[in-house]
């Protein structure tokens, strides 16, 4: 046996005539709540909205992590003197395993380091590129340059 055919669509639709072609209006569900709806739910499937958001606030930052803070300052003077390159004092004295990429952390949001490590990385007042510190943390002293930095008003 065939299927049964399926309803007519005479009751959900409405036939008008005009003089140049016929039209068919259907009605759904949703007739006659098109403000209602409109109201309720704006734009909301307009894909306006939808746009790439604005980049966030981040920083990426490279650090030298040492456990003494007479080292961390000594190294500092080093740097800074030009007695020795960022690179080779990372590779030479830090005790953290970035000390192989140069102390680079790559790109990080705030909340992701300790927060004294994110007071000073995310103050506005800190100068990138230049070297920043010692600052010090559970894990012992840091010197730290910020070498890019977003979103920090």
């Amino acid at each position: 046996n065939p299927p049964p055919p399926l309803p007519s669509p005479a009751p959900f639709s409405k036939s008008t005539t005009s003089t140049s072609s016929r039209h068919t209006k259907l009605y759904g569900l949703f007739d006659g709540f098109g403000d209602a709806l409109k109201d309720a739910f704006g734009g909301a499937f307009d894909n306006a909205e939808y746009s790439a958001p604005p980049e966030g606030v981040k920083a990426s930052a490279r650090h030298i992590l040492v456990k003494e803070l007479s080292l961390c300052e000594q190294i500092k003077a080093q740097i800074e003197g030009g007695e020795t390159t960022w690179a080779e004092a990372a590779r030479t004295h830090s005790t953290c395993p970035s000390r192989s990429q140069g102390g680079s952390l790559g790109s990080f949001s705030p909340g992701t380091m300790v927060p004294e490590f994110d007071a000073v990385i995310f103050d506005k007042e800190s100068d990138e590129n230049a070297v920043l510190g010692p600052v010090s943390t559970p894990f012992g002293h840091h010197l730290i340059v910020i070498d890019k930095r977003t979103g920090v008003a």
